[in-house]
């Protein structure tokens, strides 16, 4: 039992299960079946490393996730191997693969410098590794940039628990050309640094302001987007808004309800204290917070990007919100989808996960609050790939001050491999040579619909049920294993805790 204990204890142990299951995905595993494996954005990625500066698609948008791209192209160079479909799409894989061993290395550091359990360091490594979003997408369309982005935002979380500010520069700028959101978190992590704060709860009137501001910011941009703009859908396959009399209140009040959860981010009364942040303020970090700024700005600049006429920054965020009135609560039903039970335990333990996250200092609580407000209601859930390492580190140590009883660990470990569909085949195109025909919805029907069902937009109604209604049966599983109802003496119905903390 000593032996088994140091091996999992070890530094390499994430690493090894990863390792190990990425090589047996790459021999063994499934690919898209179209495209000589390349999606549609990953014949992008493809072209760039094909032409670089030349390639159709280099342009403002896409300039911001070249780097994948160009690793491959100066490897390519660099070792004299032929730019062939086959051999780009295998480098893909292997970039993948190192980019997901490094993030599960940094993991287990961040999760030493926390000083959080071996159990809870296993239970959360499983969520970080056992979700659709890692264990199957990134596999399956490998030529994208979500795996980079994942391991620079770890490395990122890292940096900043260090202090090390030479690592959150080369984490950011290499984040501007991977993943942008991410590169403003990096910004933002550069500017402050990583401070404990003392908690207390925030006043009555301070949590009427914070409420109040996040609830009527996300009620004022609806409005204008879905009633005065009148805007709606127009992505293929993407069933329009539903406007019904039931759906769409239901869809505002889901919003809205989201949005007052972000709000609570921000409920710790030491992150009001404004001589407090003064005294904090690293000016020496500020200034190299906009030299990395300028950099990139130079950078891109530089390489001459052709205008884009498709992404425009409007319409970037614009999308979010327009694509959460496709369906009532279709953002909590994606995210279950794509990130598995992590996002059932974020909703019952959100007050600890937000405590926690306060206590990091401004810098964190600033970053992931930009991220959230701006792109927290895409049902795309690969869009917050890289808050899934923030999220998983965050909980894992607000989880780790409770004693929960050892089945708690086993069932939300066994859910967590049926939730991320790790044993769902993919490609069952037998007979199908081209994409399925659309439903009445203008979804995509079977036998696609069992990859598109996992990508919140492009989910058909029948599949938005069915993993709404798995996601309640999570919720309830949860809540059973963790409360129980009582009566007291006074015929009181009281929900008690069945864990206590340590």
């Amino acid at each position: 039992m000593n032996k088994l204990k140091t091996i999992v204890s070890s530094n390499y142990f994430f690493v090894a299960i990863v390792l190990y299951y990425s090589l047996f995905y790459v021999l063994f595993g499934e690919q898209y079946p179209f495209k000589a494996g390349f999606s549609t954005d990953g014949r992008v990625y493809e072209s760039i490393v094909f032409s670089f500066s030349q390639s159709y698609y280099f342009d403002s948008y896409y300039i911001h996730r070249i780097l994948p791209s160009l690793i491959i192209r100066i490897s390519f160079n660099l070792f004299s191997i032929d730019m062939t479909e086959a051999n780009i799409l295998f480098a893909f894989q292997i970039l993948n693969i190192v980019s997901l061993v490094i993030s599960s290395y940094f993991l287990k550091k961040i999760f030493l410098i926390l000083k959080i359990s071996l159990k809870s360091q296993l239970l959360f490594f499983i969520m970080f590794l056992f979700n659709f979003g890692v264990i199957k997408y990134q596999f399956y369309f490998p030529s994208m940039t979500d795996q980079l982005a994942l391991m620079l935002s770890t490395l990122l979380l890292y940096f900043y628990l260090r202090n090390n500010v030479a690592g959150l520069v080369i984490s950011t700028i290499a984040l501007a050309f991977t993943w942008p959101m991410a590169y403003y978190l990096g910004l933002i992590l550069i500017a402050l640094p990583f401070a404990v704060l003392p908690y207390s709860q925030a006043s009555k009137l301070q949590k009427k302001a914070v409420y109040s501001i996040s609830v009527l910011y996300i009620l004022i941009l609806s409005t204008i987007i879905v009633f005065i703009l009148n805007l709606d859908i127009k992505v293929a396959f993407v069933a329009k808004i539903d406007r019904g009399w039931l759906a769409l209140p239901l869809s505002i009040a889901g919003i809205a309800t989201i949005y007052f959860f972000f709000g609570k981010l921000f409920l710790n009364k030491a992150l009001f204290n404004v001589l407090l942040f003064i005294k904090k303020i690293d000016y020496k970090r500020l200034a190299i917070s906009g030299i990395v700024f300028i950099t990139v700005y130079l950078i891109i600049g530089a390489l001459h990007p052709k205008p884009t006429f498709l992404y425009s920054i409007s319409q970037t965020l614009i999308d979010p919100v327009l694509y959460s009135f496709i369906k009532p609560l279709i953002t909590i039903v994606a995210d279950v989808s794509y990130f598995g039970v992590l996002i059932c335990l974020l909703i019952l333990f959100w007050n600890s996960f937000c405590k926690i996250a306060s206590q990091m200092g401004w810098g964190i609580v600033i970053a992931m609050g930009l991220n959230l407000f701006l792109f927290g209601l895409a049902p795309q859930s690969r869009h917050l790939i890289n808050l899934l390492p923030w999220l998983i580190v965050i909980l894992a140590k607000a989880l780790d001050k409770y004693s929960f009883p050892n089945h708690f660990y086993i069932i939300v470990g066994i859910l967590s491999i049926i939730a991320s569909k790790v044993w769902l085949p993919l490609n069952i195109y037998d007979y199908y040579k081209t994409m399925a025909p659309t439903d009445e919805n203008g979804n995509i029907g079977f036998p696609d619909q069992i990859l598109w069902m996992n990508i919140g937009p492009w989910m058909d109604t029948q599949m938005y049920y069915v993993q709404g209604i798995a996601a309640l049966v999570i919720m309830a599983i949860f809540f059973l294993m963790l409360y129980k109802i009582e009566i007291n003496k006074s015929n009181r119905i009281r929900l008690m805790r069945k864990f206590h903390v340590k």
